[in-house]
């Protein structure tokens, strides 16, 4: 047996993988998702936005809410599953309860699902939408630029880690009006030291819901002399 999967044999029996969707330890071993719990969460399916791909509740509608009141500074999005809440428990799990094991499931769906659209986009590189550093030192990760990897790895997209920094510690947008999200992420990123002017990239992220975080973080890299930026990210919320 080989020394790496020995490790990955010993790991796993000390510290169980859990189900990202019950939190229980996975059955059976070796997947990433238990078996009973495969489908309980689904693609968003029927029609979607336009602009950001939020379900909609008619088939004549092309545009939500959110995107019928506001022009986006990004070109389009997708998420892949709801944010409804199995996901947003995952989700709370993996940021702050220490559950990065997470991540490889997210990963798997995002690259599954994720497909069409980074073939309608072409881009020419992945970029996730980071956190503050603070916040990822406290965390141990930034679960935007673990996702923009394993589908950068999937398809041979090269990933750009450092094309956008957060320079600046903005309050959670949880409970925050359209307004006082739009206010709070204004000037919380900057060029990054990775940063090229590229005439298609994607930005990948955890969580869409108005998109106030992805048309900020699309300003800092269009200013900069960026073309098309599109966003993908796991889950996309029904917005306000």
């Amino acid at each position: 047996m080989k020394k790496g999967i020995i490790s990955e044999w010993v790991l796993q029996a000390v510290y169980p993988r859990r189900c990202p969707l019950c939190h229980d330890i996975v059955m059976p071993k070796g997947k990433l998702v238990c078996a009973a719990c495969a489908g309980k969460v689904q693609p968003v399916g029927g029609p979607r936005c336009k602009k950001c791909s939020k379900p909609l509740d008619a088939e004549e509608l092309e545009y939500c809410g959110d995107c019928s009141r506001q022009r986006h500074v990004f070109d389009e999005a997708a998420g892949i599953f709801p944010y409804d809440k199995i996901m947003k428990s995952s989700l709370m799990k993996c940021k702050y309860g220490g559950r990065r094991e997470y991540l490889d499931y997210y990963g798997q769906m995002m690259v599954r699902y994720g497909r069409r659209y980074l073939q309608h986009w072409h881009p020419q590189a992945l970029a996730p939408i980071p956190i503050h550093k603070s916040q990822e030192r406290l965390r141990g990760f930034d679960q935007s630029a673990c996702l923009a990897h394993a589908v950068g790895r999937a398809f041979g997209i090269p990933v750009y880690d450092h094309m956008l920094e957060k320079c600046k510690k903005t309050r959670p947008q949880k409970g925050l009006g359209m307004d006082q999200r739009k206010l709070n992420v204004r000037g919380a990123f900057s060029a990054g030291r990775d940063f090229q002017p590229l005439r298609s990239i994607v930005l990948v992220d955890d969580v869409y819901t108005t998109g106030s975080t992805a048309d900020e973080a699309a300003r800092c890299l269009k200013r900069a002399g960026c073309g098309d930026v599109y966003v993908l990210t796991l889950c996309v919320g029904k917005g306000f």
